[in-house]
């Protein structure tokens, strides 16, 4: 298997093996021993760093289907306020509308059956109904019916 010496040395000559290797041969097996042993401690090495950064990305990509659940759950959310929102605001409108409707209405009905008259106290009137008018444009309900009771009981005084 090894290369033997064709003149074996003094110190050879007391060992009872018969096999001698070569100084450079006997380099070159260790040499290839220890690049063995290296090479497989790099081969554990990079698949245990392959594997963490497998892991990783494993870990990132749920991370990031996680967040996009969350993102489209609050979008869901806000699209569910919004809407609500839209609606409570078109119910505004709509009431705010209807009393103006009512307003011009009534107006109309009394300056019809005064033929334009000027009724004591419509000064007074005008004042509440520009208050009422003013409350209507800040849309703040619970405030506009107090104005709208006032001008009821101011035009009503005026009537009697």
């Amino acid at each position: 298997m090894g290369n033997r010496s064709s003149t074996p040395s003094s110190e050879e000559e007391g060992s009872s093996s018969g096999m001698y290797l070569t100084p450079e041969l006997q380099g070159k097996i260790n040499t290839d021993f220890e690049e063995k042993i290296i090479q497989t401690q790099w081969n554990s090495y990079r698949k245990g760093h392959i594997e963490r950064y497998q892991q990783r990305e494993v870990q990132n990509a749920q991370r990031q289907h996680e967040l996009q659940q969350k993102q489209q759950q609050l979008n869901q959310q806000a699209k569910l306020v919004h809407d609500e929102l839209d609606r409570m605001v078109d119910g505004a409108k709509s009431k705010l509308s209807d009393i103006e409707v009512a307003l011009e209405y009534d107006m109309k009905r009394l300056s019809e059956k005064f033929q334009d008259s000027e009724v004591s106290g419509g000064a007074k009137c005008v004042d509440v109904r520009a208050e009422l008018s003013r409350c209507y444009n800040t849309l703040d309900s619970g405030e506009c019916q107090v104005f709208a009771k006032k001008l009821e009981k101011c035009v009503t005084e005026a009537l009697a």
